[in-house]
């Protein structure tokens, strides 16, 4: 009976220090609220960067006097996961104000203003949407030390709209011919790295905390309208004369059409100068190989009705005016077509 009970107390022991131990593991993973407040935004399209300034600021418990806890220093050591030219030193030096707070809390606080890098998509370009990023992680401790959450409650307090969080006032009203923010979503994310960087201490695979910040924004409408599209119109209706021509002028819509292949192409070639190089086809170009197909169509009907008419036959003359009267509907039927096809 004596080693019975025994027994009972050393399972009970097992048991509790085993719980004892993973709550003290659960209880030693730092928390850190962390927001942001974007001043300004100027993105660059063509070298795939975004200048960023804004406030940001960090909440989190910590009893420094614990020596199994990671100092505050560990713990702020944060760094720009696409940041262009930003360090963890860096990161430092931006801090303006820190407060030790009550019951172990630290509060930092600063300010940024730099460059950042982002992967710009075209493929619907003029009508592309872009997602601006700022995303950060904790360069020394691993996720199972330390993990972010997003600082709801000083964006709720604001009673700012959720699809708005961490944009300020000036940067939501200001007038923007070349784009628009239409939302903003804060994501909380692991970064994983498959390497031990050499150190055999370390696990092949870590994972590391991170917060980003996403800005959307798309391009607003009436540049686009004004810049391409009524260029493209006035290039397209120099080709759509040729159908209202008598057959025999052959060399007038000659002329016209070979005039508008080429401002076409040269149109084509300027716009392709206001983005990188890539190697896809974007909507743009989409509409201008419809303009292409267009025009060849042109020069193949003027040809096929001047020999009709040329013929003499009353009944080829009459399918050569069927002819015209068919494409003048065509012609812009199709333009139309491949302008709301290609954007969906």
């Amino acid at each position: 009976m004596r080693f019975y009970f025994i027994f009972l107390l050393l399972v009970s022991f097992l048991l509790s220090h085993h719980v004892y131990a993973q709550n003290k593991t659960k209880d030693s993973v730092i928390t850190i609220k962390y927001g942001v407040y974007i001043k300004q935004m100027v993105p660059d399209f063509k070298d795939g960067k975004f200048h960023a300034e804004f406030y940001w600021w960090a909440i989190f418990e910590n009893d420094t006097l614990n020596p199994n806890n990671p100092s505050n220093d560990e713990i702020m050591n944060f760094e720009y996961v696409n940041g262009f030219e930003c360090t963890a030193e860096s990161f430092k030096n931006e801090i303006q104000e820190v407060q030790h707070l009550p019951g172990n809390i630290h509060y930092y606080t600063g300010f940024h203003q730099g460059d950042f890098y982002f992967n710009p998509d075209y493929k619907m370009y003029p009508l592309d949407v872009q997602k601006l990023s700022i995303c950060i992680e904790n360069s020394l401790l691993e996720k199972s030390k330390l993990k972010f959450i997003v600082d709801t409650s000083s964006y709720t307090q604001s009673k700012q709209d959720s699809n708005f969080w961490g944009l300020s006032f000036d940067m939501l009203e200001q007038k923007n011919s070349v784009y628009k923010i239409f939302k903003t979503k804060i994501n909380l994310e692991d970064g994983k790295y498959q390497t031990n960087f050499g150190d055999p201490e370390f696990d092949p695979i870590t994972y590391y905390s991170r917060i980003t910040t996403n800005v959307f924004i798309d391009r607003s409408f009436a540049p686009y309208i004004a810049k391409l599209i009524i260029p493209l119109m006035i290039i397209l209706l120099l080709v759509y004369v040729v159908f209202y021509l008598p057959a025999e002028k052959i060399d007038i819509a000659a002329g016209l059409t070979v005039t508008s292949l080429l401002s076409a192409i040269a149109f084509q070639l300027s716009i392709s100068g206001e983005i990188p190089e890539i190697g896809y086809i974007i909507y743009i170009d989409k509409i201008f190989y419809t303009c292409y197909f267009l025009i060849a169509m042109s020069m193949v009907q003027s040809i096929v009705t001047f020999y009709m008419d040329r013929s003499g036959d009353p009944v080829q003359i009459k399918r050569a005016i069927q002819i015209d009267f068919i494409f003048r509907f065509l012609f812009p039927i199709i333009f139309l077509l491949s302008l709301f096809i290609f954007a969906h």
